[in-house]
């Protein structure tokens, strides 16, 4: 999947997220950094190809980015449950670090992450290529799995910017239209 299909896979999925499980008795301060937390958790994977939209996002990026292109591979350690579990572990020490005083629910933020992170996952195990999900085993999964793998996706094709893209942003757009009222407090208080 492209970049931005990951982003509003992994917004919609961690916005969904936090919607469903949070009682609306927190702020706008976790709002936003759920926001914010599920669009870099779901690029967050791509961290290895200096291409990766990930570094465009971030200062000095396009630089960094170049530096780690010959060290690490795509599809690799990033793309599996390995990396997954070391990044949420990382991410959850680093979430232990903010202070009270932010006013963030830091649980809903580490959910933010494993789902926007998790969604990446899935999105590029429907693409022909697959990931290698029990990396160092350099075996590659996808959904479907052989022989059905002919029906796979291909990144940034036709079905992939005019089905798969479009669908999501709909599903985004129903989301926030069905949950406005819940939206409106948690971004009023």
């Amino acid at each position: 999947m492209t970049g931005k299909t990951h982003q509003v896979i992994g917004i919609t999925v961690g916005l969904g997220s936090f919607l469903i499980l949070n009682p609306a008795e927190y702020g706008p301060a976790t709002f936003a950094a759920v926001l914010v937390i599920s669009s870099l958790g779901s690029l967050l994977p791509d961290i290895d190809s200096a291409g990766g939209d990930i570094w465009h996002t971030l200062p000095f990026g396009h630089t960094i980015g170049k530096i780690s292109d010959p060290i690490l591979a795509h599809r690799n350690i990033t793309h599996s449950i390995l990396g997954f579990a070391l990044i949420t572990y990382g991410f959850n020490l680093l979430l232990n670090l903010a202070p009270t005083y932010w006013g963030l629910n830091t649980h809903y933020i580490l959910i933010a992450l494993i789902a926007g992170y998790g969604s990446h996952l899935v999105a590029d195990m429907i693409t022909v290529e697959g990931i290698p999900l029990l990396w160092p085993i350099q075996k590659m999964f996808g959904i479907p799995p052989k022989p059905f793998d002919g029906v796979r996706i291909v990144t940034g094709k036709w079905f992939e910017n005019l089905v798969i893209f479009p669908a999501v942003n709909l599903v985004l757009i129903i989301l926030v239209a069905s949950k406005w009222d819940v939206i409106k407090t948690i971004l009023l208080k």
